[in-house]
C-alpha cells in the first residue's frame, strides 16, 4: 500500500513538472539584458594585400562585457571593416605609419566617439594575445594571436582581458602601479593576477576608475542627445560615406534655403558651415518623449528578436526648421529631427496619458525613428543590406560615371547618398536602369521635394562594363513613375530612388503593424508579395 502511494506522487510531480516544461517552452520570458551605456567598437582587421588571410579577431564578447559590466557598459561592435596591407597585419611597420595610411584611405570612423580597433597578427612584432590602447584616444591594436589555436578558457580570458585592458587606456585608466587610487594587491583590468580573476566584474574595476570612464567621450547613454557643440561637429561626419565633399550648388541652396557661392568649393564649405550653424539644444521635456518612446520601441525589437537595431544606441541631433526643409534624416550614426517636428510630439504628450494616446504616440513616433534607425544601420551592417538587396530584392550593385548634366541637378539623399544599385529590365538582356533624384526648377533656390522628380537612366551592359545609353548625344531616361514592373514590386509607394529607403519605408509600416498587433502591408499588390516576403525572411535571419 505505501509502495502504491508513493509511485502516485512520484507520477503526479512527474506530471506537474512536465506541464510546467510545456508552459515555459511556449511561453518564453524574455530578458531586457542591455546596460544603459555603450561603447561603439568599429573593428577594422587588416589582411594581406591580396585581401585575404586576415588576422584573428573572433573573440569573448561575452567576457568583455563582463569585465565592463560593474560600470553599466556594453561594448557595441559595428561590422568589420577589412583592410589590405600585409606589412601591417604582420607588424612590420609602426603603428603610426598603420594609423597614417587609414587616414589617407578613409578607414578610420566616428570623431573621437568611437573606438577605431584594429585586429593584426602582430604588434611592432610581437604576437599575440598583446595591444596598444591609445591613452584618451579612440586607436587601439589587438592581437589575437594563432586563429588555429585550440581555445582553452585560460586563453579566452586572457584575449578577452587585452581587450578590456588596452580599451580601458582608450578610456583614460592608467596601470594600477602608476595610479595610487587603486590596490595594486588586488585583480584589475589595469594591474596583474590571473587573467580570469582580472576580467571578473568582481575585481575588474573600482569606483574610482569607473567615474574616470564616465568622463570619456567615447562612453555614450544607450539614448543620447548631443548638446550643439557636440553636434555642430557630428552633422558634418562623412567617415561612414561621402556628403559633402560631393554636394553641388543647385542642392546646396535647397537644403539651405539660401544661395550657394558659385565657386564649388566655397559652396562646399558654406554647406558645412550651414548645417552646422542650425544645430540645437534638446529640451528637458523633449528628452523625456524621446526618451520613453524609444525604450517602448525597443522592449518590442527585443521581444520580437530583432536585436541589431535594438543594440544599436539611438542618438539624437536636433536642427532648426529651415535645414533641409525640416525632414528627419540621418548622418553617421546619428537620427536628425528638427524643432517642427518635436513640437508636434509635445502636443501629443501628456504626464498622464490614456492607453489609446500612449499607443497611437509609440506607433506614431516609433515608426518614424526606426526608419531613421535602419538607415543607421544600413551603413554600420552594409554587408546584411548588400544581401536583402541583391540575392533577394535582385537590384545590381554597380557603380556608373556620372555625366555633369545629371550632377549639376542631382539631390543627394543623406540616408542613400551613394548611386550605387541597378534594376535589371525584366525583358530586355543586358539592360538597367539606374535612379537619381534630380532638381526640375532652373531657380536660384529650389524647394525642397515639391521641385525635385526621381529619373530612371538607361544603361546598358556591354562585357563587364555599364554605362549610360545616349540618343544623338541625349542621354536616355523616364520619369520612373514609368516603370511599372518595377514601383509595383514593393508594398510601398514612397522611397522608391534607392533600396535604402525602400526597406527603410517596409520596416516602419512592419513595426506600426506589430506594435498594434496588426499584419503588415494587409492592401498589398499581388504582384508585391514575393519581396515583401523575402524582406521578412531577411528580418527572421539578418536582424536577429
Amino acid at each position: 500500500m505505501f509502495k502504491l502511494s508513493f509511485m502516485k506522487k512520484l507520477i503526479s510531480l512527474a506530471e506537474l513538472i512536465f506541464i510546467l516544461l510545456i508552459i515555459f517552452s511556449c511561453s518564453p520570458v524574455k530578458k531586457n539584458n542591455q546596460k544603459s551605456n555603450v561603447i561603439i567598437i568599429h573593428p577594422i582587421v587588416i589582411q594581406s594585400d591580396n585581401g585575404d588571410e586576415p588576422a584573428q579577431m573572433k573573440l569573448s564578447e561575452q567576457l568583455v562585457n563582463r569585465a565592463y559590466s560593474k560600470a553599466n557598459i556594453d561594448f557595441h561592435y559595428l561590422e568589420p571593416t577589412y583592410y589590405n596591407n600585409t606589412k601591417a597585419r604582420d607588424g612590420e611597420i609602426n603603428l603610426d605609419s598603420i594609423v597614417n595610411l587609414s587616414k589617407r584611405d578613409h578607414i578610420l570612423k566616428g570623431q573621437n566617439d568611437i573606438i577605431n580597433m584594429f585586429f593584426v597578427n602582430a604588434i611592432d612584432g610581437n604576437y599575440g594575445p598583446t595591444g596598444r590602447g591609445m591613452m584618451n584616444g579612440n586607436i587601439v591594436f589587438i592581437a589575437l594571436g594563432d586563429k588555429n589555436k585550440t581555445k582553452i578558457e585560460d586563453n579566452k580570458s586572457m584575449e578577452a582581458f587585452v581587450i578590456a585592458h588596452e580599451v580601458g587606456h582608450n578610456l583614460g585608466l592608467k596601470h594600477v602601479v602608476d595610479d595610487n587610487n587603486i590596490i595594486d594587491s588586488l585583480p584589475n583590468i589595469q594591474g596583474d593576477g590571473e587573467f580570469k580573476d582580472r576580467i571578473d566584474p568582481i575585481n575588474s574595476l573600482n569606483s574610482y576608475q569607473i567615474k574616470e570612464i564616465y568622463k570619456s567621450p567615447l562612453v555614450h547613454s544607450r539614448i543620447s542627445f548631443l548638446g550643439k557643440s557636440q553636434a555642430s561637429v557630428a552633422i558634418l561626419d562623412e567617415t561612414f560615406e561621402p556628403y559633402f565633399s560631393k554636394l553641388q550648388r543647385k542642392e546646396i541652396s535647397t537644403f539651405v534655403q539660401e544661395k550657394a557661392p558659385k565657386n564649388i568649393d566655397s559652396a562646399r564649405a558654406f554647406a558645412r558651415m550651414k548645417f552646422s550653424s542650425a544645430v540645437m539644444d534638446f529640451s528637458s521635456q523633449e528628452k523625456e518623449i524621446l526618451t520613453f518612446v524609444v525604450k517602448k520601441t525597443n522592449r518590442w525589437l527585443l521581444e520580437n528578436d530583432i536585436n541589431l537595431m535594438a543594440n544599436q544606441p539611438w542618438r539624437f541631433i536636433k536642427i532648426q526648421n529651415w535645414l533641409c526643409g525640416g525632414f528627419a534624416h540621418t548622418r553617421g550614426t546619428f537620427i536628425i529631427l528638427s524643432q517642427a517636428y518635436l513640437d508636434r510630439l509635445s502636443s501629443d504628450w501628456s504626464d498622464n496619458m490614456t492607453e489609446e494616446s500612449e499607443l497611437k504616440l509609440v506607433t506614431s513616433l516609433g515608426g518614424l525613428l526606426v526608419h531613421e534607425q535602419m538607415h543607421s544601420i544600413q551603413r554600420t551592417f552594409k554587408s546584411k543590406f548588400k544581401k536583402l538587396y541583391s540575392e533577394n530584392w535582385n537590384f545590381i550593385n554597380q557603380q556608373i560615371k556620372d555625366e555633369q548634366e545629371i550632377i549639376k541637378d542631382q539631390v543627394s539623399n543623406p540616408d542613400a547618398p551613394i548611386a550605387e544599385w541597378l534594376i535589371p529590365d525584366p525583358e530586355i538582356r543586358d539592360k538597367f536602369y539606374w535612379i537619381r533624384t534630380l532638381i526640375t526648377k532652373n531657380v536660384e533656390i529650389p524647394e525642397m521635394g515639391k521641385d525635385f522628380v526621381d529619373v530612371a537612366f538607361d544603361i546598358f551592359k556591354d562585357k563587364e562594363n555599364y554605362s549610360l545609353i545616349k540618343l544623338n548625344n541625349t542621354i536616355s531616361s523616364r520619369p520612373l513613375s514609368e516603370l511599372d514592373f518595377y514601383t509595383k514590386s514593393f508594398p510601398v509607394k514612397r522611397g522608391l530612388d534607392h533600396p535604402n529607403e525602400i526597406s527603410a519605408y517596409m520596416f516602419s509600416n512592419f513595426f506600426k503593424a506589430g506594435y498594434n498587433s496588426k499584419s503588415p502591408f494587409l492592401e498589398k499588390q499581388t504582384n508585391s508579395s514575393d519581396n515583401y516576403n523575402l524582406f521578412l525572411s531577411w528580418i527572421k535571419t539578418d536582424m536577429k
